[in-house]
């Protein structure tokens, strides 16, 4: 580390360790047996995935493989290199107590970077209409099948590179409205989760050129063409994630808005977000809204971020907002960290530093309109402590 001035900001007067966190989400125990499935880009969904030889093409027939397969086993989703052109995923089939990875087809998980010899690039398609990119994630999780009341999803995402998606990457949604109806809470205000997506993983992935400056479209409701970019990562009633050594490069709207790396909404808790590299991001690199707890932003690296936002409220690296609009209101959040991060600047329009936090409305125990409980007694809404510029 260089002489570099570090800076230690309150968000809160809490000390760090107020409280335990609650109990995060176990990984279930190895399988004695795993169901590999092999894709390729030169492979056919008329195979059945079983070798490399007879490699399937599309994440649709790997996800009809894992639905029709043994439910005692975990699974791998062995990729072989090269460029796979596909537009968003809907995945809903999951094997409860048991893990589903998506990997390089040579990769050993708990190798680094250079221990397999290809990353697998997964690149939209494009729209009907010239120019566009389709709509969407690359890979939209939500419940169904086995796991339809929500639960431990256990699904797994190693060493991928992913671009040109409108909406951002990878979305993980346990909401009661989920699979496409919308959100619909699925408990009353402030409260957490009784439905979840929860236990995932992404690591070392590689998230770039998402969202409408790459895509096409606009984020305005009334487009003809209605493209608008949310988050490399999207929790939404998802908890006990880990989202570690990825990287993060030009995630951007036009509109200078919406935009983040990691977005943490709507009762999604207990999430780590650490050592990924954060680049390029047109609105603030972490959002995190409506009751999401003790998730924890930790050790990143930050270059140069956020645009001068056209939208409200302003630019931070952490900005929790909580609705108060009649009819959409929404509780804060509280016990989250915001720790040891190499902070980045503004992309453009600016020479001050992109500042750390912002907590909109304001106030470190400020509960969320009328209808929100209280925070827990000792609690504050944000503690930020080791960022250095």
């Amino acid at each position: 580390m260089t002489a570099r001035k570090r800076t230690a900001l309150l968000a809160a007067t809490a000390a760090l360790g107020l409280a335990a966190s609650p109990a995060a989400f176990v990984a279930p125990a190895a399988a004695a047996e795993v169901q590999t499935v092999y894709m390729s880009p030169a492979g056919s969904d008329s195979a059945p995935g079983t070798t490399p030889a007879d490699a399937v093409q599309t994440l649709e027939r790997v996800e009809q493989i894992v639905a029709d397969g043994p439910a005692d086993r975990d699974v791998e989703v062995r990729m072989a290199g090269g460029t796979y052109v596909a537009p968003q995923t809907v995945w809903q089939t999951y094997r409860p107590g048991h893990t589903i990875s998506f990997l390089p087809v040579d990769y050993t998980i708990g190798g680094g970077a250079g221990s397999f010899s290809a990353r697998p690039v997964f690149r939209n398609a494009t729209s009907t209409t010239a120019d566009l990119y389709a709509e969407g994630y690359w890979f939209y999780a939500c419940p169904g099948g086995s796991l339809a009341a929500g639960g431990a999803s256990g699904l797994r995402f190693y060493y991928l590179r992913v671009e040109y998606y409108a909406s951002g990457a990878i979305s993980l949604d346990g909401s009661q409205g989920s699979c496409g109806g919308g959100y619909q809470p699925s408990s009353g205000p402030g409260r957490p989760s009784a439905r979840g997506l929860n236990g995932n993983t992404v690591f070392g992935m590689t998230f770039t050129s998402l969202g409408n400056t790459y895509t096409g479209g606009s984020c305005d409701p009334g487009a003809a063409e209605r493209r608008c970019g949310y988050g490399g990562v999207v929790l939404t009633e998802s908890s006990g994630n880990r989202i570690s050594n990825n990287h993060f490069l030009n995630l951007r709207n036009t509109e200078n808005s919406f935009m983040h790396a990691i977005y943490v909404t709507h009762k999604s808790s207990s999430n780590v977000f650490s050592r990924n590299n954060v680049t390029g991001i047109s609105s603030g690199p972490v959002k995190v809204r409506d009751a999401s707890n003790y998730n924890t932003f930790d050790a990143n690296t930050f270059g140069a971020n956020d645009f001068t936002r056209s939208s409200t409220p302003g630019p931070a690296h952490y900005l929790e907002e909580v609705s108060t609009d009649a009819g959409a209101e929404e509780c804060s959040s509280y016990h989250n960290r915001f720790t040891n991060n190499d902070q980045g600047t503004y992309l453009s329009g600016s020479t001050a530093n992109l500042p750390t936090w912002q907590l909109s409305p304001p106030g470190a125990t400020y509960p969320g309109p009328t209808g929100c409980p209280a925070l827990p007694s000792g609690e504050t809404r944000l503690t930020t402590a080791g960022n250095y510029y």
